[in-house]
């Protein structure tokens, strides 16, 4: 019987915790969300985030602001440092996030680059939801 107690402790130490793999899926969509503001296409953020949200009608306005003085903002990805599981249901997940935003620039139509300010970790509160297309985030607020 020992041998089942090391199978057990072996499967868990290779399963992610369900906070790391929440922290996976707000990776993959903030990986989407990276690339609508690096391709100036405020659609991609239909992949990001639910219909209709705060945070995807302001990204996409910050995406046609730049884009309408000829830019476009590239390496804006947040990294996770820390994600807590807050509260579960079968449809919604509410997460404590620690992130802090890559080093990001704006790349201009003439080939030129801007450097934007650094960014500092913050916490927040972030809502996921599960929609017909998949996971998307529904909201984020100061935690």
């Amino acid at each position: 019987m020992d041998w089942l107690w090391v199978l057990i402790v072996a499967v868990r130490a290779l399963s992610p915790a369900p906070a790391d793999q929440w922290a996976t899926q707000l990776t993959a969509l903030d990986r989407a969300r990276a690339e609508a503001f690096a391709q100036a296409d405020p659609s991609g953020l239909d992949d990001v985030y639910v219909a209709g949200s705060v945070a995807a009608a302001a990204d996409a306005a910050t995406i046609a602001a730049y884009a309408a003085r000829g830019g476009r903002v590239v390496g804006a990805e947040l990294r996770i440092l820390t994600c807590r599981l807050v509260q579960v249901s079968g449809s919604r997940v509410r997460l404590e996030v620690v992130d802090r935003l890559g080093p990001a620039r704006v790349r201009w139509q003439d080939g030129t680059t801007t450097d934007l300010p650094r960014d500092r970790p913050s916490r927040r509160r972030v809502t996921v939801v599960r929609t017909s297309e998949g996971w998307r985030i529904a909201g984020s607020g100061p935690a």
